[in-house]
């Protein structure tokens, strides 16, 4: 009787080990690893069109496969295509352990803003916020990234501020500002933007920031001027 309850624990025990080994990633076909090794070798070589379709195939079987999930978006990242570099990136986020996150999100966080960047270039302005406010949630601390965002929301709040839409441009121009306040085409712009609703004191601010930040810039000197008329 007792051998008969002690091999029924050990089985319990068996069944449980191997259902979190799988959850946890660990617990995985020996064909996908097969695929997943076979493309990680392609794609430490450069050969990323040759490894996509690899580890597309090791995803598709197992969409838990949080290696795999993350060199498909490192491969689409390298590839540019930045919005599935996205998609694969926060699955691998969601289904790593604890510690592999915050390697994880230093590469989500260049896709990012490779996809709010290729949105602007297309004119979809909607869309290059949509990554610019998620990447924001996620508080990156290194002063590069912060420069990159303000950079990226200074070119949204320009081409907004194109096409008329005078009020969003002032709201992201500030957002720029707040995320590099060294920015100084975001202050020029902010100050174009402020002359245009009348705003004319703080418009005079915000261009004398820009050109304390950058004296040689001619655009600043030339706000100045046309705000002096």
């Amino acid at each position: 009787m007792r051998t008969k309850t002690a091999l029924l624990k050990f089985s319990v025990l068996a069944v449980a080990a191997a259902f979190l080994f799988s959850c946890a990633g660990a617990f995985i076909n020996p064909a996908v690893r097969a695929d997943f090794e076979a493309g990680l070798a392609l794609f430490n070589q450069g050969n990323f069109a040759e490894a996509l379709p690899l580890f597309e195939k090791a995803v598709s079987a197992e969409p838990d496969y949080y290696e795999a999930q993350l060199y498909l978006g490192r491969t689409h990242l390298n590839m540019k295509n930045y919005a599935k570099a996205v998609s694969s990136l926060r699955a691998a986020y969601r289904l790593s352990p604890q510690d592999f996150k915050g390697q994880i999100v230093d590469i989500l966080i260049d896709a990012l803003l490779g996809a709010a960047l290729s949105e602007v270039k297309k004119g979809n302005y909607e869309g290059s916020l949509s990554y610019l406010r998620e990447l924001m949630s996620v508080e990156p601390k290194a002063k590069k990234v912060k420069d990159d965002i303000s950079n990226v929301l200074v070119a949204v709040a320009t081409s907004l501020f194109m096409k008329g839409d005078v009020r969003d441009a002032v709201k992201l121009f500030g957002d720029a500002i707040r995320e590099n306040p060294d920015n100084a085409k975001a202050y020029l712009g902010l100050a174009r933007a402020l002359l245009k609703t009348g705003a004319i004191p703080d418009a005079i601010d915000a261009a004398r920031k820009a050109l304390s930040l950058d004296p040689s810039s001619n655009e600043a000197f030339n706000v100045m001027k046309e705000m002096a008329r």
